[in-house]
């Protein structure tokens, strides 16, 4: 039982602390006039947007979304003006994934948005949370390999 092993509770605690954080840094709940987006879609315009000319397939593997799901989701975005399709300079058979100018004006106000609410949350101190990237950059690699 987590209960028994005060590492696990506090393991537990860090999830749910994510997990609650996660909720009051949505972007949508604060008011931000963006693009509604699934939470599908949001995974795959991430990972292009941090990915420029992703293939569908490497894009597939990295969010863990089968190819169909991928294909609706890349398709979705494309109808909202976030996400085009080109073709692959070594391989006119192939297609590469893009952001657009919107996705990238979106994301930079969601940044945003993220800055100044931790600035704000953490009164300015921001030097443990800069810290902090690293573990959690590690905690999402470790999930992601499993």
């Amino acid at each position: 039982m987590v209960d028994d092993d005060p590492t696990d509770r506090q393991l537990a605690e860090l999830a749910d602390a994510i997990m609650r954080i996660a909720r009051d840094l949505d972007p949508q709940a604060g008011g931000l006039d963006l693009v509604p987006l699934t939470g599908t879609e949001t995974t795959v315009l991430r990972w292009v947007h941090r990915n420029p000319g992703t293939s569908p397939s490497a894009a597939a593997e990295a969010t863990g979304l089968r190819r169909p799901n991928l294909s609706a989701a890349v398709r979705s975005l494309e109808d909202k003006g976030l996400v085009r399709r080109a073709p692959d300079p070594a391989d006119q058979r192939q297609q590469r994934l893009e952001a657009t100018a919107l996705a990238d004006e979106s994301v930079a106000r969601i940044r945003e948005y993220w800055t100044a609410r931790v600035r704000a949350a953490l009164g300015g101190d921001v030097g443990e949370a800069c810290a902090t990237v690293d573990l959690l950059e590690r905690l999402e690699t470790g999930l992601r390999a499993r």
